[in-house]
């Protein structure tokens, strides 16, 4: 029987004079390394997400494809982007274009509204949102030829709930309601070195780890008084290094055309599985952890594959002014379908892949014969085929993105907002379409480091 789903309710910013001491700079770094640590135990705090999301029962729960930076506003088309200011962790080869003694950090924001369509959503929930921290990075430019950087970003996320009647084996008579609820994130921790060859070549790598969890619990509640009978709670921990290796070949055709063209690969990655089981009884299953239950175990060790993936793209800037950037991304769900055990059931894994295409306007001024960027706009599409595939379909994930940026001259900081309306999934075979909107904050801090009193022009 089909379980019936039930929602419950400076590119191209050049920088300005720094003529500070190098004491004010090391009390700088004081401050900024208080705040960084801070936000990042905030962070690990609210990055799982609130919103329900039904298809996130599946798999490694809804994977994230955003990378909420300077790209976003471009529909994440940030293979072939290159920035002296931003962090664009879409390439780890990217990290060399900063500014010499450049360090930034960023802080991203995300607030999210869901309304659902389909025959399983009922009137009384068929919306949702919630508001997540989704980004935390930084980096420098260490030396000229070296940029690295550190951060920490969502990966995927899992959280849903539904209930189905239960019925004893042989038998069309419902005893029980089944009411199954996940939650859980799955986040990445990464370390990324960028280093350019004959400023024409630029090579990266990603140290990412990917760390995390899965819950699902299950409840049997009485159909007459609803109270619980019985519960049992699977979890499922995820960890293991995931290898990132970018390509960026970057140069100009006369004064006014710069391009860069820009390959990423991602290598196969078996995460180490640990699953534990709780079984509980009676006011037991009301609590988190089954309150200890009839049965607690812990299952053997297992693997859980995430695909290579692959991607490339491209970046043509006219004048200093106007970008058109492109990306496409593969990753080979096939090719692991067979190692893996995935929690869930009645769906299939099978490859996925994701275009985009953006543009962008930058407003530059000229200060003291240099270019100075004030602010930018930027639009993208995207049109996308998920990894997952139910009842015969495999979901579809398309949109549109619109971001506006300003960068202060009086202090450090700039700032982003991007608007992102999309449609997921269908309600074909009675499944769930997903009309959402994402509305994506920004801020960036930036300065020169280490300069010894020494004037930058």
């Amino acid at each position: 029987m089909k379980a019936s789903f039930t929602i419950l309710h400076m590119n191209h910013n050049y920088l300005r004079a720094s003529g500070r001491p190098l004491k004010r700079h090391f009390l700088r770094a004081k401050l900024v390394s208080i705040l960084i640590t801070l936000l990042t135990v905030a962070s690990l705090g609210v990055m799982a997400q609130n919103n329900f999301l039904p298809y996130s029962q599946f798999g490694f729960g809804e994977l994230d494809n955003g990378y909420y930076n300077r790209t976003s506003g471009m529909a994440e088309s940030g293979i072939a982007y290159r920035s002296n200011r931003f962090l664009i962790n879409n390439n780890p080869a990217s990290y060399s274009a900063l500014t010499n003694q450049y360090f930034t950090m960023e802080l991203s924001l995300r607030g999210t509204f869901i309304d659902y369509a389909g025959q399983p959503v009922t009137s009384a929930g068929n919306e949702s949102g919630d508001i997540t921290f989704r980004r935390l990075v930084m980096g420098i430019k260490a030396a000229k030829w070296w940029g690295t950087s550190i951060g920490l970003v969502p990966y995927s996320t899992q959280n849903y709930k539904f209930n189905v009647p239960y019925y004893v084996q042989g038998s069309n008579q419902a005893v029980a309601n089944q009411y199954t609820t996940g939650h859980g994130s799955v986040n990445k921790a990464y370390w990324a070195h960028s280093f350019e060859f004959w400023h024409h070549l630029s090579l990266g790598v990603e140290a990412g780890y990917i760390f995390g969890d899965l819950n699902q619990k299950t409840i049997l509640q009485n159909t007459t008084t609803g109270a619980s009978d019985a519960s049992t709670q699977n979890d499922i921990y995820l960890e293991n290094l995931r290898m990132t290796y970018g390509i960026q070949l970057y140069g100009h055709v006369g004064k006014k055309l710069d391009y860069t063209l820009g390959g990423v690969y991602s290598q196969k990655t078996a995460l180490l599985a640990s699953p534990n089981q709780n079984v509980g009884t009676g006011t037991d299953s009301l609590t988190a952890t089954g309150g200890g239950g009839l049965y607690n175990a812990e299952g053997s060790d297992y693997y859980m594959y995430l695909p290579n993936t692959y991607g490339g793209g491209f970046s043509v800037t006219y004048k200093h002014k106007y970008t058109w950037t492109g990306d496409y991304k593969y990753s080979d769900w096939n090719g692991v379908q067979r190692q893996n055990t995935y929690p869930g059931q009645d769906y299939n894994i099978i490859s996925s892949e994701r275009g985009s295409l953006g543009f962008e306007v930058s407003k530059k001024k000229n200060f003291y014969n240099n270019l100075v960027e004030l602010s930018y706009f930027q639009t993208g599409i995207y049109y996308g085929k998920d990894y997952l595939q139910i009842s015969g379909q495999q979901l579809h994930d398309m949109g549109v993105t619109v971001g506006f940026g300003v960068n202060s001259l009086k202090t450090p900081l700039a700032y982003n907002v991007i608007l992102n309306y999309g449609i997921k999934g269908t309600t074909q075979n009675d499944l769930i379409r997903e009309n959402y909107i994402n509305l994506t904050f920004v801020i960036n801090y930036g300065s020169v480091w280490f300069t010894k009193g020494r004037k930058f022009d």
